[in-house]
């Protein structure tokens, strides 16, 4: 909203997605706790909810991402700062990663046996450990790291009193996180099944990682 020029109050639509995005968000997580301590998990790390949680999850996701194109398309500032691009990537992202990792055959409603709320992978083996750490890894980097750098490119220079050194710069460290991190999920699969190129490819793309980091 501070880069924009642009207030969720000045949208009663924005401003209602908003609030349903803040209480769809708190009843998965209520919802999480209670499942998670009944023993109710799909076991994949960051990514223990069964499906039904998944499709809450998707539906909040998606409120939050017509509130961030919403006030772009309302904006008042014209220039799209580098932060935004950062929020507008961690969006598309993370999107991207969970719902590819997140696909699930629910048991009950294919067998006839088990739980309706249990599911299994869509994928098997190799293949759910590769998509599992692609997803695993990225997301922790878009969920947390991605965001985090776009708010100290607001507040680092308005706290300092000084502009941004170089927009180069700031546009070089945006596509090469991009690129970079999406590549380096295979560290944590060494010393594993998957193919031994992915896996110095992981090592190596980490190490890499430093510069836009």
């Amino acid at each position: 909203q501070r880069v924009l020029k642009v207030s969720l109050k000045e949208s009663p639509f924005l401003m209602g997605v908003a609030k349903l995005h803040f209480v769809l968000y708190f009843i998965t997580i209520l919802l999480a706790v209670v499942t998670l301590f009944m023993g109710i998990t799909t076991s994949k790390e960051y990514a223990e909810l069964e499906w039904p949680l998944d499709i809450l999850v998707v539906v909040w996701w998606v409120l939050y991402g017509i509130s961030i194109f919403g006030l772009i398309g309302i904006r008042r500032e014209r220039t799209l700062y580098i932060s935004i691009w950062y929020f507008i990537a961690g969006f598309i992202a993370v999107a991207m990663l969970y719902l590819f990792n997140n696909m699930e055959i629910p048991t009950y409603f294919v067998s006839g046996y088990g739980s309706w709320i249990h599911s299994v992978s869509m994928y098997a083996g190799t293949n759910d450990a590769l998509v599992q750490w692609w997803y695993g890894h990225n997301a922790v980097g878009f969920v947390f790291t991605v965001p985090i750098i776009a708010m100290i490119y607001y507040f680092l220079p308005k706290e300092s009193g000084q502009n941004v050194y170089s927009y180069k710069l700031s546009i070089l460290a945006f596509w090469g996180l991009l690129f970079v991190y999406l590549w380096a999920g295979g560290h944590h699969l060494i010393y594993s099944t998957v193919p031994d190129w992915m896996q110095t490819m992981g090592s190596v793309m980490s190490v890499v990682l430093i510069l836009p980091s």
